[in-house]
C-alpha cells in the first residue's frame, strides 16, 4: 500500500510488483545510467504548432526529443545469463509484441515466432546437430558436435525468427523477408528495455532439414536466427568496437550537396 506524502525509494519494490520485477527493474536503471539515463517516466506533449488534424479533441501527443534514448540504443547491451530464468509469460508476450511494429509494407505481417525454454531446448539442441551431421557429414571431432549443441543451452529462452513471406503478393519477397529480420532487432531492444539480457544469434545449420522440420517451415520460409533473452549477465568488459560513426565513412552518398 502506497501512503500519500511518502516518498519512493528507486531501489525497493513497488506496490504492485514482486521482487523479481524490481530486480529487473534496478538492472535496467543501472543499465541506464551507464549512458547518461535516470529513472523517470516517458514524456509525451502536445505539439499545438504542428499543420495537420489532429483529431477531434486536437491533443495528438507527439514525443519530446530525448537524446538520452539515442545513446541507449547505442550502448553495448547485456546479454542473458546462461544460468538465468527466462522470461515471464507477460513480459515474452510483451517483446514478441513489439517485435511487430517494425516496418511492414502492405501490412503483410511476414514473420512466424517459435519459443523454445525448459526442455524445448533438448530438441532444438538434437536439430542443430542433425543439421550440422546433414551439413558436415559424421566424422566430426566431438568438440564441434558439442559446440553446436551448446548452442541450444546458451540461454534459458530462445525465440526463433521464421520469415514467411507471401510469393503471390505484389511486395516483393526480399522486402518482406527484410522486414521479418527487422523483428529480431526489436525484440533484442524490448528484452534490453525490460531489463532482460538479449542478442541475436545464428548458425550454418538454419537451412538443413532437421532445422526446418522442427519448426514446420514450409518452402517459402527460412530461418532467419533466434534471440536468446533470459537474467541479464553483467556487462563485459569487451571493447564496443570503432566509434559508431568510424562506420560511415565511405558509406553514405549524399546528394544535398
Amino acid at each position: 500500500m502506497m501512503v500519500a506524502g511518502r516518498r519512493r525509494v528507486a531501489g525497493a519494490v513497488q506496490p504492485g510488483e514482486d521482487r523479481s520485477a524490481a530486480a529487473r527493474r534496478r538492472r535496467s536503471n543501472l543499465y541506464a545510467a551507464r549512458v547518461g539515463e535516470t529513472e523517470r517516466p516517458t514524456r509525451m506533449d502536445r505539439n499545438d504548432d504542428a499543420p495537420g488534424d489532429h483529431g477531434a479533441d486536437d491533443t495528438t501527443p507527439v514525443p519530446l526529443a530525448d537524446p538520452t534514448w539515442v545513446r541507449r540504443l547505442a550502448a553495448v547491451r547485456p546479454e542473458p545469463d546462461p544460468e538465468g530464468q527466462a522470461p515471464k509469460a507477460e513480459d515474452l508476450e510483451r517483446i514478441l509484441a513489439t517485435a511487430t511494429t517494425v516496418p511492414d509494407h502492405g501490412g503483410l505481417a511476414p514473420w512466424r515466432f517459435a519459443v523454445c525454454s525448459g526442455t524445448g531446448r533438448d530438441r532444438f539442441a538434437d536439430a542443430l546437430v542433425a543439421g550440422l551431421h546433414e551439413a558436415k557429414g559424421f566424422d566430426l571431432p566431438e568438440a564441434v558436435v558439442a559446440k553446436m549443441r551448446g548452442k541450444a543451452f546458451a540461454a534459458p529462452c530462445s525465440v526463433m525468427l521464421i520469415a514467411s513471406p507471401d510469393p503471390t503478393n505484389n511486395v516483393e519477397v526480399w522486402e518482406q523477408v527484410t522486414s521479418a529480420s527487422c523483428t529480431g532487432y526489436a525484440m533484442v531492444l524490448a528484452a534490453t528495455g525490460l531489463g532482460y539480457g538479449a542478442i541475436w544469434k545464428s548458425a550454418g545449420v538454419l537451412s538443413t532439414g532437421p532445422m526446418r522440420a522442427l519448426f514446420g517451415l514450409s518452402g517459402h520460409e527460412s530461418l532467419l536466427g533466434w534471440v536468446n533473452v533470459g537474467t541479464a549477465a553483467p556487462l563485459s568488459r569487451k571493447k564496443s568496437g570503432r566509434p559508431a560513426g568510424d562506420l560511415l565513412v565511405g558509406r553514405v552518398l549524399r546528394l544535398d550537396v
